[in-house]
C-alpha cells in the first residue's frame, strides 16, 4: 500500500519510538506489510544503542504478532534488552519475553536476566502479567525455579482477578515445565468452578491437561468442565478434544456422557485428526476401558491414510489400545505391520515389545514383523528391561512363531539377571519357552533357585501357571514343589 512503500522509502528519518510505534500500529492492525517489516529491521539494527526498553519490547512484540520472523534482529537486540532489564515496566517485560517464545527464539541470557529483575517486583505484576511471563518461560523450556516459586503466592492472592484464559495459560506452564505448585493448583481449581462457564473450548482443555499432567487431583472440577464440554461439544476442535479425554484418562475420571459425546464429535472430525489426536484418543478410551467400536472403526481408518506419519512408538500405543480394547482391526495391523517392519531400526525395546504384545494379543499373524523384530532384538537384547523380556517371548509363542536364535539370547541374559524379574514375569516367560517347546534347562534351573527364595510373593495363579511350565517343558520341580509345601504348611 502507499502508506507503507511511503515509510519504507523514509525509514532512516524515523526515531526509534516512531518505529517501534509503526511496528505495533501494523501489528496491532492486523495489516501485513512484509516489505516494511523488512525494511524496519535493518534500520533498527543499525540504531538498537538509541532504543529505550519500551521500544524494544513494543519492536519484538511487533514482529511476533505479526508472525514475522527474524532471528538476526531478535539477535541484535538482546544485548541492549538485557543492558536496560531493569528499566522494562511490567507490561514491557511480559510483551517482550512473549515475543521471544512466541517466536520460538533462544534467549537464555535474556531470560535469565528478566527473571532475576522480576522476582525482586513480582507482587506488582498484575494477573496477565504473570500468566504471560510464566507461559513464556514454560515455552522455551527455560528452567527459572526462583520465579516460578516467587510467582506462586500473588498469584494465588489475584486469581480471581485472572481471565479464564488466564487461569488455563499459568496452569499450562507451571504443569509444561513441571513445577509442582499444589496451593496455586487448589486456588485455581475453586476460581475455576466458579466460572466454568466462561472457559472456551481450548482454556477448558487446557486446564484440565494441566492437573492431568501435574497429578493433581481436582474431582470438582472435572466434573463440573465435563458438563460444560457436553453441552458445548460441537466448539472443540480435534486436539481440544482429545485433550480433554487423555486428561480424563490420566486423572482416572471417567465420565461415560463425555466419552460418549466426544466420541460422535471426533467421528464428525475424522479427517482432522493428527497422528498426536489419535494415539492420546485411542489411549485414553483404552484406559477407561470405555469401548466404542463405532470410533475405533473410524479412527483405524484415519490411521491406516496417515500411517507415514506416525512414530514407531506412537504405533505401538495405538496397536496396544486396540489389543486391550479388544478391537482386532486387520486393516490397521496389517498397514501398521508393514511400516513397523520397515522402520524397525528405529524402535527400542520397549517399542518393540509393546508391538510383538499386540500383535500376540489380539492374534494376529505378522510372520514378516515378528522376522525383523527377532534379529533386531538379538542385537539390542541388553537394553530390554525385565519386562519386555516377558512381553516379547510370550508374544512370540503366543503366535507360534519360532525363533531359536533368539531364544537362546534370551535363555542367556535372563539367566545372568533373574532376580530382577517379578513372579509374574518370570511365570510368563517359562510358559513361553514350554509352549514353543524350546530347550531351556538352565533357564529353568536358575528360575528354580530364583522362585525358591520368594515363594512367598508368588500368587496363586502365578504359581500354577509355573508348575505348568515346568510339567509342560518337562523339567523336574522339586525344589520348588517343596518350597510351597513348606510355606503351606507354616
Amino acid at each position: 500500500d502507499t502508506v507503507s512503500i511511503s515509510i519504507i522509502e523514509r525509514i532512516d528519518t524515523f526515531s526509534s519510538q516512531g518505529i517501534a510505534n509503526i511496528l505495533w500500529a501494523y501489528a496491532t492492525s492486523g495489516y501485513l506489510a512484509p516489505e516494511l517489516f523488512d525494511v524496519a529491521s535493518k534500520s533498527v539494527r543499525k540504531n538498537i544503542d538509541t532504543f529505550n526498553s519500551q521500544a524494544i519490547s513494543n519492536t519484538v512484540w511487533a514482529y511476533a504478532k505479526a508472525d514475522h520472523s527474524n532471528p538476526v534482529l531478535f539477535d541484535s537486540i538482546l544485548h541492549s534488552a538485557i543492558r536496560q532489564i531493569d528499566r522494562f515496566n511490567f507490561q514491557a517485560m511480559a510483551n517482550t519475553l512473549w515475543a521471544y517464545a512466541t517466536m520460538d527464539h533462544s534467549a537464555p541470557t535474556l531470560f535469565d536476566a528478566a527473571s532475576e529483575s522480576i522476582v525482586t517486583k513480582i507482587d506488582r505484576y498484575n494477573p496477565q502479567e504473570l500468566s504471560m511471563i510464566i507461559c513464556a518461560y514454560a515455552k522455551v523450556d527455560h528452567s527459572a525455579p526462583e520465579l516460578f516459586h516467587a510467582a506462586v503466592h500473588p498469584s494465588i492472592q489475584k486469581i480471581n482477578n485472572f481471565s479464564s484464559q488466564g487461569i488455563a495459560n499459568i496452569l499450562w506452564a507451571y504443569a509444561t515445565a513441571d513445577y509442582l505448585a499444589p496451593e496455586l493448583f487448589d486456588a485455581a481449581s475453586q476460581s475455576a468452578i466458579k466460572r466454568i462457564d466462561t472457559f472456551n473450548s481450548q482454556a477448558v482443555a487446557n486446564t484440565l491437561w494441566a492437573y492431568a499432567t501435574a497429578g493433581h487431583s481436582a474431582p470438582e472440577l472435572f466434573h463440573s468442565a465435563s458438563q460444560v464440554t457436553i453441552k458445548r461439544i460441537d466448539t472443540f476442535n480435534s486436539q481440544a478434544l482429545a485433550n480433554t479425554v487423555w486428561a480424563y484418562a490420566t486423572a482416572g475420571h471417567l465420565s461415560k456422557e463425555l466419552f460418549d459425546v466426544v466420541s460422535i464429535s471426533v467421528i464428525k472430525q475424522i479427517d482432522l485428526l493428527n497422528s498426536i489426536d489419535i494415539v492420546n484418543i485411542v489411549w485414553a478410551y483404552a484406559t477407561v476401558d470405555y469401548p466404542i467400536p463405532e470410533l475405533f472403526d473410524a479412527i483405524s481408518k484415519s490411521t491406516v491414510k496417515q500411517i507415514d506419519a506416525f512414530t514407531s512408538q506412537d504405533i505401538a500405543k495405538i496397536l496396544q489400545a486396540y489389543a486391550k480394547m479388544g478391537h482386532p482391526s486387520k486393516e490397521l495391523f496389517d498397514a501398521a505391520s508393514k511400516i513397523s517392519t520397515k522402520n524397525i531400526r528405529t524402535c527400542n525395546s520397549q517399542v518393540i515389545a509393546n508391538t510383538l504384545w499386540a500383535y500376540a494379543a489380539v492374534g494376529h499373524s505378522a510372520s514378516e514383523l515378528f522376522y525383523a523384530t527377532s534379529i533386531l532384538t538379538m542385537k539390542k537384547i541388553d537394553t530390554f528391561n525385565s519386562q519386555d523380556i516377558s512381553n516379547t517371548v510370550w508374544a512370540y509363542a503366543r503366535v507360534g512363531y519360532s525363533a531359536p536364535k533368539l531364544f537362546d539370547a534370551i535363555e542367556k541374559l535372563v539367566i545372568k539377571k533373574l532376580d530382577t524379574f517379578n513372579p509374574q514375569e518370570i511365570a510368563r516367560m517359562l510358559c513361553a519357552y514350554a509352549i514353543m517347546k524350546h530347550s531351556a534347562p538352565k533357564l529353568f534351573d536358575a528360575a528354580t533357585k530364583s522362585a525358591v527364595k520368594r515363594i512367598n510373593t508368588f500368587s496363586s495363579q502365578e504359581l500354577t501357571y509355573t508348575f505348568w511350565a515346568y510339567s509342560k517343558a518337562g523339567h523336574p520341580a522339586h525344589e520348588l514343589f517343596d518350597a510351597v509345601t513348606q510355606v503351606t504348611n507354616e
